[in-house]
Formats: structure tokens, sequence, C-alpha cells
């Protein structure tokens, strides 16, 4: 009996010194950015900002931008009669991403990320499945309904759509470092905010990895807000909507017969 109120008395001690422990072992990340807020204006066209901080002289770091989780429907196309090319099925990823980029220091090679969607080595597959960092890492949380679809083909498809809009992408060598000072060393990268990330909240995380496993990660948020001419016709079109449905009726007349005044003429009959 006294046996097992020892082996009790020595979980319970582990169960709460454990977090503490694990807490101990992670890594320090510095990580600031050069704006926390960025205002979408009239002719904005996408802008750039710069992240940094500092982590451990003999780790790597590897920055992460992620978007708010969606539901996204797709039409898969396939050939018909093996001569016609047509949509064959609906389907829907759940808790996708609307924004996913990394970026990467020069060791971390570009080929490494696109290994994860079942192209290459599965030694690769399995380094960065560990790192907690890029496709392999959101195609585990992803649910695709049916369930008989191809996930992994269908969610590769899907990421070609998103490298194409820019707001899917892995850029290598990204990540620069700066000197060592007090087993220190400062990082620093450009992150590119493309014109159609739309007006809402995103986590900036940074993670450091060594050895292919991941150490530590911070993270801090990034807010897009609309200003000036679109944050006056968001407002309307949520909060007066009537209004708003006159004023489109009205400008689109208007510029109707704008359009009509400075073309008109040479067609009448003779």
């Amino acid at each position: 009996m006294k046996n097992i109120l020892r082996y009790i008395l020595f979980a319970s001690v582990i169960v709460v010194c454990w977090p503490f422990v694990l807490r101990a072992q992670e890594v320090p990340i510095a990580l600031n950015l050069s704006t926390s807020r960025i205002n979408i204006s009239t002719f904005y066209n996408g802008t750039t900002l710069k992240a940094e901080g500092s982590i451990p002289a003999d780790v790597d770091v590897l920055l992460e931008v992620q978007g708010p989780k969606k539901n996204v429907e797709l039409k898969v196309k396939g050939k018909v009669a093996g001569v016609l090319w047509m949509n064959k099925t609906d389907v829907e990823l759940e808790n996708v991403p609307a924004v996913y980029m990394v970026y990467t220091p020069d060791k971390v090679e570009k080929d490494l990320f696109l290994t994860e969607l079942g192209i290459g080595s599965d030694n690769l597959m399995k380094d960065l499945s560990i790192l907690h960092a890029g496709y392999q890492k959101l195609i585990h949380d992803i649910v695709i309904k049916p369930a008989s679809e191809d996930k992994i083909f269908i969610f590769s498809e899907y990421v070609k759509l998103m490298e194409k809009a820019g707001v899917y992408a892995v850029n290598n060598g990204t990540v620069s470092y700066g000197t060592v000072k007090d087993g220190k060393k400062p990082f620093s990268v450009v992150l590119n905010i493309p014109p159609k990330m739309s007006a809402g909240q995103y986590k900036v995380k940074a993670i450091t990895v060594k050895n292919g496993q991941m150490l530590g990660q911070t993270e801090t948020e990034l807010t897009l807000q609309l200003s000036g001419f679109p944050k006056l016709i968001a407002t309307l079109s949520r909060d007066h909507a009537l209004l708003f449905g006159i004023m489109a009726v009205v400008i689109a007349v208007a510029t109707g017969l704008i359009i009509g005044t400075l073309f008109k003429g040479g067609g009448g009959a003779h």
C-alpha cells in the first residue's frame, strides 16, 4: 500500500512540474514587426513590412504568416467519356487558412517544402512534419468532404491556385542573420503583404529549429484594416444597406449616361 501511495505522489509531482520543465527547455525568441497595423486605402496595392528579432546563435528560425481559417468549396474537373473536360464533383475543404506564407533561411531549400505534398523523399516529409511548418502541417488540420476524395491531390491543386494569387508562398533564403553577440544572433526578413490579403487579423510566427527539430515558437498579430473610401463603402453596405443600394443604382445610371454621351454618334441609319 505504501508503494502505491509513493507512486501516486511521484506521478502527481511529475504532472505539476512537467509544464515548467518544458518551458525551461524552450529556446527564447524575440520577434518584432516594423508595424502591426496596415491601412487599406483607395489606391492600396499591397505592401511590405520588416520582421526582426534575435535567437540563440546555434539555432535557425523560420517565419510563418497565417490568416484566419475558412471553408472552401471547389469543383473538381475531369474527363467525361474520355473526351470532354467537365465539372465532375463538388468538394469542400474545411479549416483552410486564407493566407499561408513561410520564410526560410538559405539552408532550408524550397524543394524541402514541396515534397510535403507527396513528391520526393519521405524523410524530407517527416522532417517538415516535425518542424510544424509548411503545407504538411496544414494538411493534417484540413477536413475534406466527401471523405472519399483524394485529400492530398485536391489540397495540392488548391495550393497552386493560392500561390498564383500570391497568398500562399514558400519564400526560401529570405531570412538573414546578423553578427553573433553574447551567444545570440539577430535575424530579419521582409514580409510581403499582397493586395489580395483582405482586411482582418493575421498571425506572424517565428519558429526556432535545430537538427530537424522544433525548439520553440513565438507569435505576434498583424492587423489589416480598411481606411478612407473603402472603409466608407464597407460601412454603408453593412450599416445602411438601403442607402448603399440606392447609391449603387445612381452611380451605375450616371456612368452609363456619361459613357453614352462620350461615345455616341456615327451609328444611325442613312
